[in-house]
């Protein structure tokens, strides 16, 4: 931690050298300052610089252009430059550069998703703040349309709805996701105003699970919603089915295979046991052309086409997204290709209808072969997943073995993290944190970093079959963050970019541009560099795997 706040005392000092030779700065000049203090202080452990910031950011205006003599802006100065001194004081100075405390990869895939749609920007941060300090990861839709959007993306398990939204009635929105949230076990929150008895039998009547009145007392709700997440996980966990499809869900998978893998050992009627992965081919690009409704369609399909074909014996479980794992007992590797085979014929003929479009879909499989020296359950699917990721990276549309030569292929894509941020000391941070952990969601990571907004805009780092996620920050000089933002999805869209912005703790009016500009996400700062991978991990495990 101590060399980055070497860095941030190093760059303050060069800043205040250049004022001085200037003599007159402008206000604007002041703020920027004064604002990436603030953020990068309390992310490396400078928490009273960060607090002495934020109280002289008051006295400054990041749109004014007001020329400041020094004999005003030098005050400022000496005020950060007297809390730097202690802040700095408590490191070691021996020598021995002290340990950065986020270096350790934090993988929480159980924090319970929650998808607030609600238009009040300040009921919402609010919210998101306090819902998050208590375990919780909250994703934000100021409209109708951005939540239907997210409902479908980040699969939540558990939906707040306001009942007045700007651009549908909350009952209506709750029409339409009441069949697929019932089927998902997702509870639906409708949250209102209005506590009328006919707006709580309009809720009721049309599949929301609770009503519940503004203003919320939050230390209560908090653990309603506790009580609401555990049911739904109960339920689950009694049904051992996935509801849209009728196949068997991930925890059913696990037993199955394991069940049978333990018959293989005692020799209990089976000679073989193939285990399968088969993934359906660009599905993302169905549900972006044709829409969710229409991918639920191919999905149930999918199934319905491998009952047609299946022994009596094999299983097919939902794995995840559009992916689904088979169990095949008494299964030779040759029989389960011929199987499968059959399968992907079967069901590449089937054509789907969209309004006056159609169109076929097909998939892909990897087929690993159970043996009795086979010893862990977890290597049996990574083994399966590697051979169809060879299938997919090789053409797709095809059934590959497993074999020892795929262990030195690269499992999964790269999601290419870039950091947009003025600011060094936080480039440098978080580049070397997740360069260090290597993935997110399970997927190797690249870093990339631009100063400016300009630099990342003009940049050649977009390519349409890779998957990117971009921290941007949302004060930056050149061009600011919120103007990024609309250039970036004006230019590229929503497909294979992921967008979270970096901003400041007091900024609502900020955070509702953001959203309503594109961003799927914002972080406050300062934050916790392994909090940021944890939270990135469990975002993009919903919306691109």
């Amino acid at each position: 931690m101590k060399k980055y706040q070497q860095m941030m005392y190093d760059r303050v000092k060069k800043t205040v050298e250049d004022w001085k030779n200037k003599g007159i700065v402008h206000e604007y000049e002041m703020y920027h300052f004064l604002h990436s203090i603030k953020g990068t202080a309390g992310t490396i452990g400078m928490v009273k610089l960060s607090e002495e910031a934020e109280a002289l950011l008051d006295y400054t205006d990041a749109e004014s252009e007001k020329l400041w003599s020094k004999t005003e802006w030098v005050p400022f100065v000496e005020r950060i430059e007297s809390t730097f001194e202690p802040s700095l004081s408590h490191l070691k100075s021996d020598g021995v550069e002290q340990p950065l405390n986020f270096d350790t990869p934090v993988r929480q895939t159980d924090v319970p998703f929650i998808l607030v749609i609600d238009d009040d920007v300040e009921f919402v941060t609010h919210t998101k703040a306090f819902l998050e300090r208590e375990g919780f990861q909250i994703v934000i839709a100021l409209t109708g349309e951005k939540g239907l959007e997210l409902f479908y993306q980040v699969k939540p398990n558990l939906i707040i709805l306001d009942q007045a939204l700007p651009d549908i009635d909350g009952i209506e929105l709750l029409k339409q996701i009441f069949v697929k949230a019932q089927k998902d076990v997702v509870p639906i929150v409708m949250v209102s105003t209005s506590n009328c008895e006919e707006n709580r039998i309009k809720a009721y009547e049309m599949g929301a699970t609770d009503f519940i009145a503004k203003p919320l007392n939050l230390n209560v709700f908090v653990h309603f919603l506790h009580n609401r997440i555990r049911y739904r996980k109960h339920m689950l966990k009694q049904i051992g089915e996935d509801e849209l499809t009728g196949a068997y869900n991930r925890k059913y998978l696990e037993r199955e295979l394991s069940t049978q893998m333990a018959m293989l050992k005692q020799g209990e009627r089976m000679a073989a046991l193939s285990f399968t992965i088969v993934d359906i081919d660009h599905f993302k690009t169905v549900n972006d052309r044709f829409g969710h409704p229409k991918g639920d369609e191919v999905l149930k399909e999918f199934v319905h086409s491998f009952m047609e074909i299946k022994a009596p014996t094999d299983t097919i479980s939902r794995y995840g997204g559009e992916e689904f794992a088979i169990v095949m007992p008494n299964t030779p590797k040759t029989e389960a290709f011929e199987r499968i085979k059959a399968w992907r014929q079967s069901f590449s003929n089937v054509t789907f209808t969209a309004g006056d479009d159609t169109f076929n879909v097909t998939f892909s499989a990897g087929i690993k072969e159970v043996t009795i020296e086979d010893e862990h359950l977890n290597r049996i699917i990574e083994q399966a997943d590697k051979a169809l990721y060879h299938a997919k990276e090789t053409g797709r549309n095809k059934t590959q073995f497993y074999k020892e030569a795929l262990e030195y292929t690269t499992l999964k894509d790269f999601v290419t993290i870039i950091i947009v941020d003025d600011d060094e000391v936080v480039r440098q941070m978080l580049t070397h944190h997740f360069n260090k952990r290597g993935e997110v969601a399970g997927r190797p990571v690249k870093v990339r970093t631009f100063p400016d907004g300009v630099a990342f805009l003009e940049g050649s780092w977009y390519q349409t079959d890779q998957q990117f996620m971009i921290l941007l920050d949302g004060r930056m000089p050149k061009m600011d963050g919120i103007e990024v933002l609309q250039k970036l999805r004006e230019t590229y869209g929503n497909k294979n970019i992921v967008i979270s912005m970096l901003t400041a703790r007091k900024g609502e009016v900020e955070v509702a541009r953001a959203l309503n500009l594109g961003a799927d996400d914002y972080m406050v700062k300062p934050f916790n560099a392994n909090e940021v991978a944890a939270r990135i991990d469990r975002l993009l495990e919903r919306m691109i795997n």
